[in-house]
C-alpha cells in the first residue's frame, strides 16, 4: 500500500475517532459506516494496482533473459533503460520490448522492435498520448502503459 493511501486510510480513521467524542452507539455507527465503505474501496483500489503491479513484474522477469542490455537515459530525460527494463523517474518499470511492441500494434512505430528506447519510440509515445488525451511527455508512464497496453497483443 502506498504512503498515500495509508495516510489517508490512517487520517480517515482518526478524524473519525476524534470527531465521535462521547457520541451514542447508533451515531458512531452511522458515522463509521461511510468510513468503512470508503475503506473498502481504497483496499480494492490497491488490489487492482498490485496486481497491476505483478503482472508487469511477471512480463519483465519472462523478457529480460531475451532483452538485449542497454543502459543510460533516454533523450528526454525521462527513463532509464538497463536489461531491457524501462523505468520512469517515479519507478514505474514495465520491459522496453512491451513498449514498442505495443506502439506498434497501435499503429504508432513503425521502427525495428529492438528494446531500445530511442527518439523514434518517444515520438510514437508522444503521438499516442496526444491522441488519447494524455499528457505529451514521451515517457510511458502508469497512464500510458494502462492505454497502451491492450495493443501488446495485436503483434506477434
Amino acid at each position: 500500500m502506498s504512503r498515500s493511501m495509508m495516510f489517508r486510510l490512517l487520517s480517515l480513521v482518526g478524524i473519525s475517532f476524534l470527531g465521535f467524542g462521547c457520541a451514542t452507539k447508533a451515531y458512531v455507527s452511522k458515522q463509521v459506516n461511510p468510513v468503512q465503505s470508503q475503506v473498502a474501496v481504497l483496499t480494492e483500489e490497491v488490489a487492482k494496482m498490485d496486481e497491476a503491479l505483478q503482472d508487469v513484474r511477471g512480463s519483465i522477469q519472462s523478457r529480460s533473459a531475451a532483452e538485449p542490455s542497454v543502459r543510460g537515459k533516454s533523450r528526454s530525460g525521462g527513463a532509464r533503460i538497463a536489461g531491457g527494463v524501462y523505468r520512469t523517474p517515479s519507478g514505474f518499470e514495465l520491459p522496453s520490448l512491451d513498449i514498442q511492441t505495443a506502439l506498434k500494434g497501435a499503429g504508432y512505430y513503425h521502427g525495428n522492435v529492438d528494446g531500445k528506447i530511442g527518439p523514434g519510440t518517444e515520438a510514437a509515445l508522444r503521438a499516442f498520448q496526444k491522441d488519447n488525451g494524455l499528457e505529451a511527455d514521451g515517457l510511458c508512464g502508469q497512464m500510458t502503459w494502462v492505454k497502451l497496453k491492450s495493443f501488446l497483443s495485436t503483434i506477434k
